[in-house]
């Protein structure tokens, strides 16, 4: 019998690292902006659904996490005062949602967030605080990727939500036989 090569080994562990998570919308990789850095692509993590609170068994291999252990159930979708945790923050991944995270913005970009959550991508975004970034900044996490900014950049965060998002309301659990 013939083994796997390592083309047919790599494909298949793609394969299997992306079932079950939703498909992004790329075209291509957002460009860094002045007040936004290059996207920015972490280590994937396998992992799987946590019960309750529990916590995730590794730590992430990003902050905040682009990949890795999650919340069960339904994602989370639109603007949150309260801290999200972080396995809350990879069930919205999983599901084909932009988290941006951020750390003590100013009162302009947070309404600007929350009108960009509300009216232009109800269904696609997710903004928590989170205060494991520096002071001012924010950043923008898909599934696999993240943009880090000192600032609000309104246009940085279309072109990654173009690119990243898809609809979170058309997400189902996977199910395993």
């Amino acid at each position: 019998m013939r083994r796997p090569g390592p083309l047919t080994t790599l494909g298949l562990a793609a394969a299997l690292l992306t079932a079950g998570c939703a498909e992004a919308q790329t075209t291509e990789v957002p460009a860094a902006t002045a007040d936004c850095g290059p996207v920015e692509f972490p280590a994937l993590q396998f992992g799987s659904h946590l019960l309750g609170d529990a916590e995730p068994p590794v730590p992430y291999s990003s902050v905040p996490p682009s990949s890795g252990w999650h919340a069960s159930g339904a994602p989370p979708i639109g603007v949150f005062d309260r801290p999200l945790s972080e396995p809350e923050q990879v069930l919205a991944l999983e599901a084909g949602g932009v988290v941006v995270t951020h750390n003590a913005i100013d009162d302009a970009s947070l309404d600007a967030l929350r009108s960009l959550a509300t009216d232009d991508f109800p269904d696609r975004l997710v903004v928590t605080p989170y205060s494991d970034i520096p002071a001012g900044t924010l950043v923008f996490t898909s599934w696999g990727a993240q943009q880090r900014c000192d600032a609000l950049d309104t246009a940085a965060l279309q072109r990654y939500v173009a690119a990243y998002a898809t609809d979170m309301t058309t997400f189902e659990e996977p199910t395993t036989n």
